[in-house]
């Protein structure tokens, strides 16, 4: 697996020729972008091919070789092919070592062979996609050096080593599998009676000439028979031909001739039975739609590999053969004694449908790119059963194990200690454990082949339970996998920044999910609004996330929109420096969809310089200036209102639902991005009026005489912050802070700046360090924020257990009281709150 993602996956696919290689080759290209949208993908076919037309149609680069096939009937010919080929090869090379990919695909055809030939002699993976039952001369030419051949059908180790072979189907154009019209529908577009039988045939452009001469030959039984109606492709080469002898010959109003049936998925959605050519492609999609077909395999291909693809279906009694030659006296007679068969129809279709290979165009993606060295993508979702969390108690976590459990997807985890989450996770289904042991893990998580696991990078390398997991091969992703797979199919607004992001994704959830859509979230604290961190809903593209930069997990997303709300070092013990921590956010910025846009906070456009892909569109925002800012700032009898300004339209006189002054930049934020996905204002108006806040996001406990209130600020800057708005609701009050420093390295990279923050109360004690993931460092404690603390504000450092006993002994001078950290000293604020309410 790649753990540098600073280069987004290249790969060349070569060969065409044909619709039968053409068609794979680009289902394969766009369902490698489904997965990596950012996927870097250049295709190299033969000039003057169709490949050359449909590939750019297609929006795919294409570079061509001069390359064509050889002339078996003429040697002599082929003494220009072959400096042809010498040609070819050397443009392959030159484009190879400037494309540079990662890995090269072949799908057949005139250019997959010197461009394969000279990938794998540039120690480039190779990958080939053999679509027939009988392998073509150069596959298994190419194939001594493949690293994987995806194949089609059985038996293919008469051809290829068995170690490299991946049975996976033959690619076919999504939209037929995804088409859902009725057969009245389907018949109205293709203009014909719904209620009669009707048989499609369908030749291709330049084979359909024996299928032509067949109905030609048939005119009067077709016309006999008139219960029966025939939809008949000729094929744009042979319809004028067709038009002008049929015009000599009485009319048949139940024949309905075509140059090219555009809406191929409405043809097959009509027809009771289809005729067609043997090419690979079509029975890959005759056998996913459950068709029954007549097959006539070309003479004309190389290998006679038609015939061998026909036989390996009627051999399993999925289709009827006839022979080319013969299909000019038989193929509609017996066309229309089986299309009066409905026994015999369904016998068909239901055989031909045991044959079919679904998601094949995935399935060759996935391992395209693993061969890349971009294997990070979750187990295919259409085969998870039951999802394993490693550090289950986590907020972040748990909102991911709530969408599974709404999946109807078994839920199981263990983590370190028991919480309310935790309770409240078991209470809707999920089965959890806190002993780090294997042989608690529930049976049916045992099963790799239907089990996902994700871990949160907090759990230690030597957890007893990841090593089962990854000792037994296992598909484990972090967190940030399982939600990046989201953005990629989905529209994801996310909410990146070393502080603030929580109440700001938090807020935009809220606005979203009073339209009339809803939206989809996963946010990294509890909504006061819901009682939980998820949100669901099915008529909404929208999810929010919440973009944790920390080891570089971000990095997985693909933003359609995104907000960074700020980039003060942190987390440098992972980074190393903070030029380093930069450098993550910028390469973040690159990961927007095209079309997309970034919500930046003021100053942090000249900071990161991002490099952003084309159409995302970069905005600002900010307290008082920027594209979207506050103005008019009211405050007062416990409400604050404010103007929104935007370029999209300003909405005056917002009411902010959790009035205090640290959330009017969050707000903007929220509702800039909320006015980009196309919010009404009355929404927008209401969302933030209503919005309740998060727990232990400037969560109040107590109001009145005394108030109480906790937040997760661990960052010198989310502290001073959190200061400094406390004095403005509180100018005439005494202000005491608990903290609890959060990280050895933390407080050892930022002890000063913590100090200073923290000299900003009147009154502050200590806790001892939370680890969280680490191990003590020698020589860090909290004393090294106490000693720079200004003089009479440190009280002293009280042990998180002892802090209850300290406020009751402090109850009465106390006036207002914060404590804070993203630790576990909020485990005490029941406590306290009930000592502070005793009378």
């Amino acid at each position: 697996m790649r753990t540098n993602m600073k280069e987004n996956p290249r790969i060349i696919i070569s060969g065409g020729g044909t619709g039968g290689h053409i068609f794979p080759a680009v289902s394969i290209a766009k369902a490698i972008r489904s997965i990596y949208p950012d996927a870097d993908i250049l295709f190299v076919g033969a000039e003057g091919r169709m490949e050359m037309q449909r590939v750019p149609e297609a929006g795919f680069p294409i570079k061509g070789l001069p390359i064509c096939g050889f002339d078996r009937s003429n040697p002599l010919k082929n003494i220009s092919v072959l400096f042809k080929v010498v040609k070819s090869q050397l443009m392959a090379r030159r484009i190879i070592r400037e494309f540079r990919p990662m890995v090269a695909v072949g799908v057949g055809g005139y250019a997959s062979g010197p461009t394969l030939k000279m990938a794998g002699m540039m120690g480039i993976p190779t990958l080939l996609q053999e679509q027939n039952s009988f392998a073509g001369v150069t596959n298994k030419l190419l194939a001594k050096k493949a690293a994987k051949i995806c194949v089609a059908y059985d038996g293919m180790e008469r051809f290829f080593p068995a170690d490299r072979i991946m049975k996976t189907g033959n690619p076919v154009r999504p939209n037929l599998t995804e088409n859902r019209m009725d057969r009245n529908e389907a018949a109205r577009i293709m203009g014909i009676d719904p209620a009669r039988r009707t048989i499609l045939i369908v030749g291709g452009s330049l084979g359909a000439r024996t299928l032509n001469e067949s109905v030609l030959a048939s005119l009067d039984t077709i016309r006999s028979n008139a219960d029966v109606q025939f939809i008949w492709q000729t094929g744009k080469y042979y319809f004028e031909e067709m038009k002008r002898r049929l015009a000599e010959k009485d009319s048949v109003p139940n024949l309905f001739p075509m140059e090219f049936i555009s809406n191929m998925d409405a043809a097959y959605r009509v027809a009771d039975l289809v005729i067609s050519r043997a090419g690979a492609g079509t029975i890959s999609e005759l056998c996913l739609l459950g068709k029954a077909v007549i097959l006539v395999p070309s003479p004309n291909v190389a290998e006679d590999h038609q015939t061998k693809n026909a036989m390996a279906l009627a051999d399993r009694d999925a289709a009827i053969h006839i022979a080319d030659r013969d299909a000019v006296e038989k193929l509609v007679p017996a066309a229309l004694e089986l299309a009066a068969d409905e026994q015999r129809l369904g016998s068909l279709r239901e055989n031909i449908l045991k044959l079919a290979l679904k998601n094949s165009a995935e399935t060759i993606a996935r391992e395209v790119l693993k061969l890349a060295g971009y294997d990070d993508f979750p187990l295919d979702p259409k085969n998870i059963r039951n999802v394993f969390f490693l550090g289950a108690g986590g907020i972040g976590m748990s909102a991911l194990e709530r969408y599974f459990l709404k999946q109807g997807i078994r839920v199981a985890g263990y983590d370190r200690c028991a919480s309310q989450l935790t309770h409240d996770l078991e209470s809707e289904g999920a089965a959890l454990f806190y002993d780090d042991n294997e042989g608690l893990i529930p049976e049916y998580c045992r099963d790799r082949e239907s089990t996902l696991v994700v871990f949160t990078p907090a759990i230690p390398a030597d957890n007893r339970c990841l090593s089962w997991f990854r000792a037994n091969g296992f598909d484990i992703q972090k967190r940030a996998q399982v939600l990046g797979t989201l953005t990629r199919t989905m529209d994801g607004l996310c909410v990146a920044g070393t502080h603030g992001k929580t109440t700001t994704s938090s807020m935009l959830a809220h606005i979203l999910n009073g339209t009339e859509s809803g939206c989809n979230a996963f946010l990294g604290g509890i909504l006061k609004n819901t009682r939980s961190n998820y949100m669901a809903s099915t008529a909404s593209r929208n999810v929010v996330i919440e973009a944790d930069e920390f080891d570089r997990s971000f990095h997985h997303l693909r933003p359609l929109r995104s907000v960074i709300t700020a980039v003060d070092a942190d987390h440098l013990d992972i980074y190393g420096t903070y030029e380093a921590y930069v450098e993550s956010f910028r390469k973040y910025c690159s990961l927007i969809r095209q079309g997309g846009d970034l919500v930046l906070h003021i100053g942090l456009e000249e900071k990161l310089r991002p490099q952003l892909q084309p159409d995302v569109k970069l905005h600002t925002y900010g307290l008082d200036s920027g594209d979207f800012h506050a103005a008019n700032v009211r405050t007062g009898d416990g409400h604050l209102v404010f103007d929104f300004i935007s370029p999209l339209g300003n909405i005056a006189d917002v009411e902010l639902g959790v009035p205090v002054p640290i959330n009017v930049e969050n707000a903007v934020a929220a509702m800039g991005m909320a006015q980009l996905s196309g919010v009404a204002e009355a929404d927008i108006r209401k969302g933030v009026m209503i919005f309740g806040g998060c727990d232990r996001r400037f969560d109040f406990h107590v109001r009145g005489e005394k108030v109480f209130l906790s937040d997760y600020a661990h960052h010198p800057e989310e502290l001073r912050q959190c200061a400094l708005s406390l004095r403005q609701l509180y100018a005439d009050r005494t202000i005491a802070a608990i903290f609890q420093p959060h990280l050895y390295t933390r407080t050892r990279d930022f002890h000063k700046e913590f100090a200073q923050a923290l000299s900003l109360f009147d009154k502050v004690w200590l806790t001892e360090i939370y680890p969280a993931r680490e191990q003590p460092i020698p020589g860090v404690s909290s004393q090294m924020v106490a000693d720079l603390i200004e003089p009479g504000v440190f009280q002293g450092i009280v042990p998180k257990d002892q802090v209850p006993e300290l406020v009751r002994s402090k109850r009465d001078e106390l006036q207002v009281l914060l404590t804070v950290g993203a630790g576990d000293l909020e485990d005490k604020v029941d406590e306290i709150t009930r000592i502070l309410e005793e009378k």
